[in-house]
């Protein structure tokens, strides 16, 4: 299940988030970080990924966690998001709002060059977004459509021109659509520069062997002085979780993650001989519909199947019971965004209602999959080839037989996965009908729902294909204002039509870890430039630029 959002770089991750750092409920659990000691410079580790991605260029490849981790050593973002939440200047020095928040100035640090020795400057910025951020192929067009202009104002600084009043701009910049490349080497390499990635990140790109290993080293003329700490780092992608913890266990591996409840219980058994960095927040594992394909287009279908869900014996097959809770919306219960409202109209297990909606579709002569009145009702269901998942995938399979439902199993590895729900330019279609998914994040509300379920035309990442007008205005709404109460009721609107038209169901808040050895330090204490308190480790994403490995 990934976190769909492709602001959020269609952090998309395969099935399954916000809070402060340190919340043992929705951040880092508590861990000790005073007796870490001076960090020492030197030293190459591997890291152990969930996933492989389809390559490394901002707003051309999508991401899981996974892939993310990698991003994030090879490319800085504009902005970055505090233990608190605020949105704070990273590679921008400063990010600056007009009156009516339809203009944001945006001035960047000096002296900040890409690895291939290209200054950073206004307009590098102005050519990424001219020739990337807003190329009719970008994944992140959709995200960028309010910007209808960028204006350079001087060598550091450019301010975004905007179609309307934007309170949550400063998030679009944290991820994919806030990380520079070098025009050069976008130049040089062309349609094959997502194997060639160039950033002002703390690691340069060395070489990577699809499905096997990719490596960064250290960049020597990094512009944050003292950073990185380590001179190598090894990605491999190692889809097995248990060959990943088994990697861990014996010092294959040095830093690994995870996202499956089932392994956070088991890092738990393994004791003291591995630290864990585990967090929960608004990130929750599903099922996603293509509502443009018969016959998970029709809301009985849908509304059906969320009624044969028994999401505590789902979670359980995750191997989440007693770590992750049941969810019925976007947000957990520590969200300031959560609606009591939402979770009581949610269509929880009642196989009886869904029987009475799957013949009221079977009897239907104008049924949308075209089959005769009574035939049975059946669709494709996609996930990953993970243990996990396979259990997870027959487990639905067997509930959904409980209201009429026959499901079509079928093995897909995980990039083909994005990519089949993500569609091909121009973005209209997706080669799915259901698929496991993971739903959230930790961004602004506006970054996870907008730039996800606007107008799908166009919108890589509307991978549900779901929009209509009233949810539309409701995200409108939410988008314009500053205010945290009319953006509330705005949320809780859009929460409640996904709880009557079921674009996707739920499983539970996905409770995720970043497992390390015990010499590996870091994790936790990162600051932004300026000083503010990072998130730690969100959702199993580490930032290498300040690990570092203890004597």
């Amino acid at each position: 299940m990934f976190a769909v959002g492709l602001a959020v770089a269609l952090i998309a991750g395969a099935c399954g988030g916000g809070g402060k750092s340190g919340e043992s409920a929705r951040g880092v659990v508590p861990t000790t970080v005073a007796d870490e000691g001076t960090p020492v410079d030197g030293g190459s580790i591997n890291v152990g990924l969930e996933a492989e991605s389809a390559g490394w260029q901002p707003c051309v490849d999508s991401h899981s966690e996974a892939g993310t981790m990698v991003m994030m050593a090879i490319y800085d973002p504009l902005m970055s998001r505090t233990a608190t939440g605020k949105i704070e200047p990273f590679l921008a020095q400063s990010l600056t709002p007009n009156a009516d928040l339809t203009q944001w100035t945006l001035k960047l640090r000096p002296n900040v060059k890409f690895a291939d020795g290209t200054p950073l400057n206004a307009s590098v910025l102005k050519d990424n977004f001219d020739n990337g951020i807003k190329a009719p192929t970008s994944r992140c067009a959709s995200a960028a459509k309010p910007i209808t202009e960028m204006k350079v104002v001087d060598d550091l600084t450019v301010t975004y021109v905007l179609s309307g009043p934007f309170g949550p701009f400063p998030d679009l910049l944290v991820l994919d659509m806030g990380m520079p490349w070098s025009p050069q080497n976008a130049q040089k390499w062309g349609k094959d520069v997502s194997a060639h990635p160039v950033g002002t990140g703390p690691f340069m790109f060395d070489s990577w062997e699809r499905d096997s290993k990719l490596i960064v080293k250290k960049n020597p003329n990094y512009w944050r002085k003292g950073f990185p700490h380590l001179d190598q780092v090894t990605f491999r992608p190692i889809p097995d979780e248990d060959a990943r913890l088994a990697s861990l266990k014996t010092g294959e591996l040095d830093i690994s993650h995870t996202l499956r409840q089932e392994f956070v219980k088991q890092a738990r058994d393994a004791g003291d001989s591995i630290k864990r960095y585990e967090f929960i927040g608004n990130n929750t594992g599903s099922t996603i519909f293509n509502v443009a394909s018969p016959p998970v287009d029709d809301v009985r279908i849908r509304k059906a199947f969320a009624y044969s869900l028994n999401q505590d014996a789902l979670v359980q097959v995750l191997g989440g019971a007693g770590i992750s809770p049941t969810a019925t919306q976007y947000f957990s219960k520590d969200s300031p965004w959560y609606s009591a409202k939402v979770a009581a109209a949610w269509p929880t297990n009642d196989p009886a209602k869904g029987k009475e909606l799957v013949q009221s579709y079977m009897n239907d002569p104008k049924r949308s999959d075209g089959k005769k009145v009574g035939d049975p009702v059946t669709f494709q269901y996609n996930c990953p080839p993970d243990p996990s998942l396979i259990a997870l995938a027959q487990a639905y399979q067997e509930q959904a037989k409980a209201v009429g439902l026959q499901l079509d199993l079928k093995q897909v590895e995980q990039a083909t996965h994005i990519n089949n729900a993500v569609g091909s330019p121009p973005y209209t279609t997706a080669n799915f009908q259901a698929a496991c998914w993971r739903l959230g994040g930790q961004a602004d509300p506006d970054a996870i729902l907008f730039n996800s379920f606007s107008d799908p035309n166009g919108n890589a990442a509307n991978v549900t294909n779901f929009s209509t007008p009233e949810l539309q205005q409701a995200l409108k709404a939410g988008r314009e204002s500053a205010d945290f109460k009319t953006r509330y009721d705005a949320y809780e609107k859009v929460m409640s039509i996904f709880a009557d038209q079921v674009p996707a169901t739920y499983t539970g808040y996905t409770a995720t870890a970043a497992l390390t050895q015990p010499k590996v330090r870091g994790l936790l204490t990162w600051t932004l430039p300026d000083g503010a308190k990072g998130t730690g480790v969100e959702q199993s994403v580490v930032l290498m630029w300040n690990v570092w490995l203890a004597k």
